[in-house]
């Protein structure tokens, strides 16, 4: 049987961490705390592409911010780990469901529905990182960042939604960069 992998479940996690990016968070607080400051400022006049921008910006922002720390990164060797495989599926799959989003935020003429989407769709990817990696952090970022975009969604008034939205989305960052392991802690 080839392509299946023989080695332990214990090692390919501890493969994965040691070739993930520890830029990861960083990037994600900087693309969302933007996100905030540029609804903020523009409210609903803000461009959508913006938000879109927003979401796919913290994958080369670690890319940038690990070269710039002289860390490795990602490397072309994790792309054989099998777990590796299934989170670049797993994007692919969240990549899918943007559509259902836009769709609900045309229909309901919301930016904020759109940053709302976005925001609990980008945080996903941190439940199969969080298992890949075997750190339960992934998956309480995760759950942190639904409650409070969802939070933010439902009681913060209309003008400062979008913002709110996006805040939120960053401040879940600030957990991620705190709690969640490190390529270093790959033992």
């Amino acid at each position: 049987m080839t392509g299946i992998a023989t080695e332990p479940l214990v090692d390919l996690q501890r493969d994965y961490l040691r070739d993930s990016t520890a830029g990861m968070p960083m990037g994600g607080f900087i693309a969302w705390a933007a996100l905030a400051i540029i609804s903020w400022q523009m409210g609903d006049a803000m461009p959508t592409w913006i938000a879109f921008t927003a979401a796919a910006a913290p994958v080369p922002l670690s890319i940038v911010i690990d070269k710039l720390r002289g860390a490795p990164g990602l490397s072309t060797q994790s792309s054989k780990n099998p777990l590796t495989q299934l989170f670049m599926r797993f994007i692919f799959v969240i990549a899918l469901i943007i559509p259902f989003v836009i769709f609900s935020a045309i229909a309901a003429k919301s930016i904020a529905l759109l940053v709302l989407g976005l925001a609990i769709l980008a945080g996903m990817i941190w439940v199969p990182h969080g298992w890949a990696a075997d750190d339960k952090a992934g998956m309480i970022h995760f759950v942190i960042r639904c409650a409070l975009c969802y939070g933010a969604y439902l009681f913060v008034p209309a003008p400062m939604q979008t913002a709110a939205i996006a805040g939120a989305a960053a401040l879940t960052y600030v957990y991620a960069i705190w709690a969640m392991k490190k390529p270093g802690d790959a033992r």
